[in-house]
């Protein structure tokens, strides 16, 4: 009888193991670009690349487990936006550092803060995520500190851009009394509008950081 509910209901798959395979992928990633960003290195970039398409094949695989599952332990619905927010945030950031390197954007104090944030709200997305199995209401305040980084970033954010846009009233008379200071002046406002779109594109992760850690929230509210 065993074997024929088994052959009609197969096993459930261990759903909440593998959002935390997921989150430990994510965790990684960002310490990994915390370090791409400190000192990169071709190693580095292809070690991001690695996560970046081995994050893409567990949530094609999750997802594909999950289309198959008669049940689940947690509202389906839940899983799924589980599943993709915890993977969008990876592959964002492999673009991010892919297109600071294409530009040849150094990395800078600011760009390394925010890194810094999105690393420790990824570190308590994974502990979260761990939690679920086995005690759920004690995930609350990780995901609570992972739907902090948006607005931690954003502070970093604001500040780096207004440091950006500053112009030094030295520069500002150089290029009154110096033509070929309107060259320079051109080249470091192409420069401004690089490091700009960095700055940018770590808001953005911050942003879908949040969105995984929201998740994990509604999660724990509804089954903690």
């Amino acid at each position: 009888m065993s074997k024929m509910l088994d052959a009609i209901l197969p096993p459930m798959p261990a759903f909440l193991d593998m959002v935390s395979e997921q989150a430990e992928l994510l965790s990684k990633c960002m310490l990994i670009a915390v370090d791409c960003l400190t000192d990169p290195t071709p190693i580095r970039f292809q070690a991001l690349a690695d996560i970046d398409d081995k994050a893409k094949e567990l949530r094609q695989r999750h997802l594909d487990k999950l289309s198959d599952s008669f049940s689940t332990p947690i509202d389906r619905a839940d899983l799924v936006q589980a599943i993709n927010t915890l993977e969008i945030p990876v592959e964002t950031m492999r673009e991010a550092v892919e297109e600071m390197r294409a530009l040849q954007v150094t990395s800078d104090n600011y760009c390394l803060e925010m890194a810094v944030v999105l690393r420790e709200a990824a570190s308590a997305l994974h502990r979260g995520y761990s939690k679920l199995s086995t005690n759920p209401g004690q995930a609350d305040p990780d995901a609570l500190m992972g739907m902090q980084c948006p607005t931690s970033v954003d502070q970093v954010y604001r500040k780096a851009v207004a440091k950006l846009f500053t112009i030094d009233e030295a520069v500002k008379e150089g290029i009154a009394k110096d033509e070929e200071a309107h060259i320079a002046a051109f080249i470091h406002t192409v420069e401004i509008l690089k490091r700009r779109e960095a700055y940018r594109h770590l808001r953005n992760i911050s942003a879908q950081m949040g969105q995984a850690a929201a998740v994990l929230h509604s999660i724990v509210m509804q089954h903690g």
